[in-house]
């Protein structure tokens, strides 16, 4: 993996903004970095501190070999001032999606509690209800109600991702999408082969298809429309997430070779 600076910017010891670093006046914990330096990386994860504060927009990231002069190889570095390009290779998903909605089941379906919701939810209800729009199931994006949300902070990414692909799904010219995979339980992650650190455990990913196009084809339009996030060709479905921090796109192993950025 590859953690590409996009702006001058600056490697901290902490998520913090570098005017309190420099503060401090401790040099090994503050690097400035130009624009087009390149990392290899091992491993990164967007730092999850309290929403919208500066620490919610920064990745922890680990170096392949520290840089030239210092010693530490673990850093933050503000997300949008840097991309991720790669993944881990051993994260190649392979999941199947929810059985379609059988056509004698005249209501919602069997009902399933969701952790945040006061009140049970049909499998095959709406995530929400909105006039005009069409919205994705619970059945599709926990794999017909056998994957339920830890929390409800993971309900509520589950919603707004939802809210989220059904303008993308306008984007691409309102074709049916189908869902590969929405969101997955540390275990279910497991099963399938997933990141460890898998986007679709926190709610905020899926993998979907879209009739008509090729996953190709939908992974090249979604790059100017999804530049935050991350956005990844596999085989057979485009992966798309609302990760905060670094932007970050890729192939999987047996994804169609693209361009990145």
């Amino acid at each position: 993996m590859k953690l590409a600076i996009t702006a001058d910017t600056f490697l901290k010891a902490l998520p913090v903004q570098a005017a309190q670093l420099k503060e401090k006046d401790l040099p090994d914990q503050l690097i400035f970095t130009k624009a087009g330096t390149v990392f290899e990386i091992v491993d990164y994860s967007p730092y999850e501190g309290l929403p919208n504060t500066e620490a919610d927009d920064h990745v922890f990231f680990q170096l392949a070999q520290p840089p030239e002069g210092h010693q530490g190889i673990r850093w933050f570095v503000y997300g949008l001032h840097s991309h991720i390009e790669g993944t881990e290779p051993d994260n190649d998903p392979q999941d199947d999606p929810a059985e379609p909605k059988p056509a004698k089941v005249k209501d919602f379906g069997p009902t399933i509690s969701i952790p945040g919701i006061s009140r049970p939810v049909g499998i095959y209800e709406p995530i929400y209800f909105q006039p005009s729009v069409s919205s994705f199931t619970w059945s599709e994006m926990t794999k017909g109600g056998t994957r339920i949300p830890v929390n409800a902070t993971v309900t509520q990414r589950i919603v707004k991702l939802c809210k989220y692909m059904d303008e993308v799904r306008t984007f691409l010219g309102s074709r049916p999408i189908r869902v590969t995979s929405g969101y997955r339980d540390p275990i279910s992650n497991r099963r399938v082969g997933g990141a460890r650190n898998s986007r679709h455990m926190y709610g905020d990913a899926v993998d979907f298809s879209v009739e008509g196009l090729g996953v190709v084809d939908v992974f090249n339009r979604l790059k100017k429309y999804h530049p935050k996030g991350g956005l990844a060709v596999g085989s057979g479905f485009v992966h798309l997430d609302l990760r905060p921090g670094a932007p970050a796109q890729w192939a999987y192993p047996r994804g169609s070779k693209v361009p990145l950025w």
